[in-house]
């Protein structure tokens, strides 16, 4: 079972690093993060803001001028040097760029070792398993993640338990998955670590979705978002990737019109936040997906008008993002089609009819 990345019925289900750009709403957004105050450099503050922002593309910007910053205060070869290359190989993960992400985590590694940084190393063993995970050698991942077990912080156990969790999921070993996302949730209920839960909860909310264990998802995915509720504020966009989820699990139990009222909620948490930073991809994600469920309610100019946001949103970043060259060849030409095949019966063409409705 993948659970980084499956197309089911139109809707894009993406549980993958990089695509998902917002605002900084809380300071320490995810417990993925390091606490900012490990530099006072405000290069750094900033580059973990737009890192909690899932602005990856800044972060990097951000940490690069922290180790210019670095290198002109400090003597060369310190552990804020190996941390921030770590940090920045973390970035270019989750954007996809695995080359780089590779260069710059085994740069920190090989620092951090030789300065015998315990819990920082810890991270950025974290890290090389997520690393290993993408590129599905999932026996070399656990040995990471192991690896950070045996140094980590109390909270960082409970996302290496999460996280060797999804790892099993991908090896379709799900009793196995389940066990360990039930030893993080342990954890955090111990801890009363709310943000940790909610992301426990998410995951597992996936595995039992893409299962076909539709209300064990639901329920997951409830208790996911109330944590995160509690935790961030109730317009933040952790909140919002709740209610995709729920959303999603609705369109595959065939709850259309619920489905259009999670999505619309997450949408307009989206389009509360900070203009400084983007959510293009959530939010063409989420018109895209309102699109295909109005159609399914047998909504036509609904199902138009959501598909055609999504669209316009789409062809303006093709050139700059390829996660929109992606979407655009899989999700989107699919509700699109889903749109003519179900509405459009009085002869027109389905190039006339595109060209008419998205050109």
């Amino acid at each position: 079972m993948k659970i980084r990345r499956q197309i089911i019925h139109g809707i894009l289900v993406v549980v993958c690093v990089a695509g998902l750009a917002g605002c900084s709403n809380s300071k320490y957004r995810y417990e993925e993060t390091m606490n900012s105050e490990i530099l006072d450099f405000g290069e750094y503050q900033t580059a973990v803001d737009y890192y909690n922002a899932q602005n990856y593309k800044e972060a990097i910007l951000y940490y690069g001028l922290t180790l210019d910053r670095i290198k002109d205060e400090m003597q060369p070869g310190t552990t804020m040097e190996y941390w921030i290359k770590g940090q920045m190989g973390d970035c270019y993960m989750r954007m996809g760029e695995l080359d780089k992400a590779d260069t710059r985590i085994q740069e920190a590694k090989e620092g951090l070792e030789k300065k015998d940084e315990a819990e920082m190393l810890s991270t950025i063993y974290q890290l090389e398993g997520e690393y290993y995970e993408m590129l599905e050698q999932y026996d070399t991942a656990i040995i990471c993640y192991e690896k950070a077990l045996k140094n980590a912080e109390s909270e960082e156990i409970l996302r290496l338990y999460r996280l060797m969790g999804d790892v099993y999921a991908e090896m379709d070993m799900g009793e196995k998955a389940l066990e360990y996302y039930d030893y993080a949730i342990e954890i955090g209920e111990k801890q009363n670590n709310a943000a940790g839960l909610a992301n426990v909860y998410y995951r597992k909310g996936i595995f039992y979705s893409l299962a076909g264990e539709l209300e064990d998802a639901k329920e997951c995915f409830e208790i996911g978002t109330e944590y995160a509720e509690y935790y961030w504020k109730v317009d933040d966009i952790k909140v919002a990737e709740g209610y995709t989820y729920l959303a999603r699990v609705c369109f595959w139990d065939k709850n259309y019109g619920t489905a259009y009222l999670y999505s619309r909620k997450a949408m307009d948490i989206y389009n509360s936040q900070d203009s400084d930073y983007t959510y293009d991809s959530n939010i063409t994600t989420i018109y895209s997906n309102m699109g295909h469920m109005n159609t399914k309610l047998g909504n036509y100019d609904v199902a138009l008008k959501m598909t055609k946001k999504a669209f316009d949103i789409t062809v303006a970043n093709m050139e700059t993002d390829t996660w929109f060259v992606n979407f655009y060849n899989t999700s989107l030409l699919y509700n699109i089609n889903s749109i003519y095949e179900e509405f459009v019966h009085d002869g027109t063409s389905y190039e006339t009819w595109f060209r008419e409705n998205f050109e």
